[in-house]
């Protein structure tokens, strides 16, 4: 598989995640709720560790340096704009995980906050992956040579070892399995 399959093949597990999230923060209350708050961390650790840390590094240190130097644009362009988003959903993951912080604590007056900054994420990531889908990666696998693409293909290996580790890529699959069938299986 080529590193621009890799990444939208990463947007379907991410996509997975944004699905169960949703179903996870809509739910309030109820003898299930401790589970819930568990669940969601993992979540949250997924989307910090499998989409920040692993898969927008691969964008923002390899492919997107790789676009700029056959002439993207960074400013006023595409990739000003996907940089721009995932600050986006890094400031909803702050909030998410503030107010996660404040339930574990007793405060469930927060369950509010976390849905808010939860549906925002979902929001952003929905429509960032499906501009990357469909217009960026589309420039990537036109443009983009050979040897550039199989380049990144090595370098994003290597940089998934580095940031996760071994083995993670394969349990956070396996979490989403889960969760998938507990949120999703209904």
């Amino acid at each position: 598989m080529g590193p621009i399959d890799e990444l939208k093949q990463e947007h379907q597990a991410v996509l997975t995640a944004l699905r169960i999230l949703e179903e996870a923060t809509a739910k309030s209350g109820g003898a299930e709720a401790a589970d819930r708050v568990l669940d969601i961390e993992q979540l949250l650790g997924f989307f910090k560790v499998f989409v920040d840390l692993c898969h927008h590094g691969k964008e923002e240190k390899l492919l997107f340096p790789a676009l700029e130097q056959i002439g993207v644009s960074r400013e006023g362009g595409p990739i000003g704009v996907m940089l721009a988003e995932h600050d986006l959903g890094r400031i909803n993951m702050s909030g998410m995980q503030s107010a996660l912080g404040k339930i574990r604590s007793g405060d469930n007056r927060a369950a509010g906050a976390l849905q808010k900054s939860a549906v925002a994420y979902i929001d952003i990531l929905r429509r960032h992956i499906d501009k990357e889908d469909n217009v960026l990666f589309q420039i990537a696998a036109a443009q983009l040579s050979a040897e550039k693409l199989t380049r990144l293909e090595i370098d994003f290996e290597r940089l998934e070892k580095e940031e996760i580790g071994p083995g993670r890529h394969e349990e956070y699959h396996a979490m989403l399995d889960r969760l998938q069938e507990k949120y999703l299986k209904q």
